[in-house]
């Protein structure tokens, strides 16, 4: 998939660690686009997200700014929460924010049903958004235009609270996997309406799965099987999985995730997450942190960035990128040089 899509011969043989290859470099950009776009075009926040186009257009603006490969039509993590009723608030220069679960308690279970993405809430302007893509794209090679879904702890989370989430799982685990494989249904679907648009792939964000939130033991019973069963019925040859927060424990389980084809990591030892995804043929993309590109200078960015091409770029399948998506007001110049780190320090053979 990777070679119809990249004619960049430099960044072909830098995902396989050839000799004459570099690193790919980028940072995550979902909700920083939003922001950005704003601020040039003067359009509302929430008018971007509830508008195909203008959604597309952020993302493309952002891709264009810095030269990445990749477009992604997914911005925020609330999509299909908000989809089954949950309140957001909306400001107007950046993505909206929780305000209220939709169910109050996990005994209103029986009012969640699979829900249908093209009429539901936000999730057909991003499916539209990413017809955008496809079109605008269509005979352009080395971008990589994706869309993608918040994954089904993230999504529950929004819709039940994530507090009561983790108590049922203690309290009431039948009624948690029951929310689960619906809302997962849901995802599903979700994820397939948006490569019949022509997508070349998707990724699912999954950040309150992290060891940050909740157990490896309680990864493996209520987020592991969901997450199999999503990259086992959507109709794309790889999956990228994004979890920010601590994943220590659950490296091997993500591991076993046939189908995925790229783990981005964040609080983790990046030698570690390759070592263990490296054996499975899955590309490692991480993990500079967004704190430091933030409040950092380019020259704290650079010396991070080399540290994790020290970790993971040897024999290749290493992007080097953000720990998550880029914070709102991050400088310019320090997005830069992340990239710029890459094209500095990740050309093979490596040599520090």
């Amino acid at each position: 998939m990777i070679h119809e899509i990249f004619e960049d011969q430099e960044l072909l043989n830098g995902l396989l660690g050839k000799d004459g290859g570099r690193i790919p470099s980028f940072p995550i950009s979902l909700g920083y686009a939003i922001n950005e776009y704003h601020k040039t075009s003067g359009i509302p926040a929430p008018q971007i997200m509830k508008d195909p186009k203008n959604l597309a257009k952020a993302q493309i603006f952002v891709r264009n700014k810095f030269d990445l490969p990749f477009a992604i039509s997914l911005c925020d993590l609330n999509v299909v929460g908000e989809a089954f009723g949950t309140k957001l608030t909306y400001e107007q220069a950046t993505i909206p924010m929780f305000e209220e679960e939709f169910l109050k308690t996990l005994d209103d279970v029986t009012k969640l049903e699979v829900l249908d993405p093209h009429s539901a809430g936000r999730m057909p302007v991003v499916i539209q958004a990413g017809k955008y893509f496809a079109e605008k794209y269509a005979n352009v090679k080395n971008i990589l235009y994706s869309g993608g879904s918040e994954g089904p702890i993230t999504a529950a989370g929004s819709v039940f609270g994530m507090e009561n989430l983790m108590r049922a799982m203690i309290r009431q685990p039948d009624v948690v996997h029951e929310a689960l494989g619906i809302i997962t249904d849901t995802i599903i679907e979700f994820l397939n309406a948006q490569i019949e648009q022509g997508l070349l792939g998707v990724g699912i964000a999954e950040p309150t799965a992290s060891c940050s939130c909740i157990s490896p033991e309680f990864f493996r019973e209520f987020a592991f099987p969901y997450l199999k069963k999503i990259i086992r019925k959507v109709n794309t040859i790889g999956i990228l999985l994004h979890i920010c927060g601590d994943v220590d424990g659950i490296l091997k389980d993500l591991a076993r995730l046939r189908g995925l084809l790229i783990m981005s990591v964040d609080d983790v030892s990046l030698k570690k997450a390759k070592e263990v995804f490296s054996k499975k043929m899955i590309i490692t993309l991480g993990n500079v942190s967004t704190t430091t590109l933030l409040r950092g200078k380019p020259s704290d960015v650079e010396k991070e960035a080399l540290e994790c091409i020290k970790q993971a770029g040897d024999g290749g399948r290493f992007c080097l990128s953000t720990a998550c998506d880029i914070a709102v007001g991050t400088p310019s110049a320090n997005i830069w040089a992340l990239i710029n780190a890459g094209k500095k320090f990740g050309r093979f053979p490596l040599n520090f």
